[in-house]
């Protein structure tokens, strides 16, 4: 059983208000989610400084904020009626950034939305960021690649898969949506631990 890390926030988004003369039929409400870390590390020494988080590189339907569920032999789809507070590649790079900021084993954590000198960045791909039928069942799924690179000579210093799936509860979209929260909270533990691996195998080869 994993151990919840993270926030799960629903933000009831309202159609824009139509006036009373319109012909046009009223917007219906949208249920819009957000991932919130809560995986905050204290009283540990900084150990990884510099650190650029980039948006990951995503395709077709990745690129957006629409909650992709595939069914069993079916081609990918979306939930009715929800998506993501911001579209997924923000969703993740913000994600990453807040919780590493929180961890106290890292200083100085940036993003590219804000240009700031780094030594270091975290480039990504996302391959996918879903939820899966299986037996009849959801499970939310992440797939993609990372690269740790040398800011300045573009070198790769380290890189690896990221796979990692979770089930969800039921068949709700709250439920599915705490699946997501639970898979953020797990990824960011991994992508945390093998930052601070590389850190260490750099400083012991110097």
């Amino acid at each position: 059983m994993l151990r919840r890390a993270g926030k799960v926030t629903l933000v009831l988004g309202l159609g824009l208000a139509l006036s009373a003369c319109s012909l046009l039929p009223a917007a219906k409400p949208v249920q819009s989610w957000t991932l919130t870390p809560d995986l905050t590390t204290t009283g540990k020494a900084v150990q990884v400084t510099d650190l650029r988080v980039l948006r990951p590189q995503t395709q077709d339907l990745l690129s957006g904020s629409y909650l992709l569920v595939v069914p069993e032999g079916q081609p990918v789809s979306v939930y009715k009626g929800a998506r993501w507070s911001a579209s997924i590649p923000n969703l993740w790079r913000d994600y990453l950034v807040t919780a590493l900021q929180q961890d106290s084993r890292f200083a100085r954590i940036s993003s590219d939305e804000v240009r700031v000198a780094a030594r270091h960045e975290l480039v990504s791909r996302l391959d996918a960021f879903q939820s899966e039928y299986r037996n009849g069942q959801p499970v939310v799924v992440m797939r993609g690649y990372l690269q740790l690179v040398d800011a300045d000579s573009r070198a790769i210093l380290a890189e690896r898969a990221l796979e990692l799936s979770q089930p969800a509860k039921g068949k709700e979209v709250a439920e599915v949506v705490e699946a997501f929260s639970e898979l953020m909270a797990t990824s960011t533990r991994e992508i945390e631990n093998w930052l601070l691996d590389v850190q260490q195998v750099d400083q012991s080869s110097r």
